[in-house]
């Protein structure tokens, strides 16, 4: 009865075990192609993807890293357990892969054979740029985040974040509301 509790316990132990990566053996670094790349327990993987679990919610914590065939590798429990170097090499691999530019302005929205047509004032980094995009189904692509983010996600996949709705100017706020369900 004893061996079957403890194998029982055992098993739920290994079912719920997210594989946390020990970053003290970890070492992230940039290949000379440009790619991530991770030495980890004796092996050397040279092109590593890595992916938020929680995107929105905690983009700096539960970070998956996989190999080259999509194999998980682990999961890096925080940024913040990483050296500065560290830091450095996972945080561009992140923003390279979810690259969200930020909304500044709605310029214009046209309804039109059931998909939304948005010319937007976007950038990233203080560098802004005028972007037209079609979004498909609004009421699962244009997503109210919390209180006062919004995302946009347009039909080739890109996402757009409006970081605060009451920063809005007041023309971009009426051409929004529309769509905000």
């Amino acid at each position: 009865m004893e061996t079957a509790v403890k194998a029982a316990s055992n098993s739920l132990a290994y079912a719920i075990d997210i594989g946390i990566l020990d970053i003290d053996n970890a070492e992230f670094y940039v290949t000379p192609g440009g790619f991530t790349g991770l030495k980890y327990a004796g092996k050397d993987y040279k092109r590593i993807s890595l992916r938020r679990a929680l995107p929105i919610g905690n983009p700096m914590e539960y970070i998956s890293v996989a190999d080259k065939d999509n194999k998980e590798i682990g999961m890096i429990r925080s940024l913040s357990e990483l050296s500065e170097k560290q830091y450095s090499i996972v945080v561009t691999e992140l923003e390279n892969r979810y690259y969200s530019p930020t909304v500044y302005e709605v310029k214009s929205v046209k309804d039109k054979l059931g998909y939304v047509y948005l010319e937007l004032l976007i950038g990233r980094d203080d560098v802004k740029y005028m972007k037209n995009c079609a979004v498909k189904d609004v009421n699962k692509n244009i997503r109210l985040l919390d209180d006062d983010r919004l995302a946009i996600f347009d039909v080739d996949g890109n996402r757009y974040i409006v970081q605060s709705l009451a920063k809005l100017d007041k023309k971009s706020w009426k051409r929004l509301e529309p769509y905000l369900f």
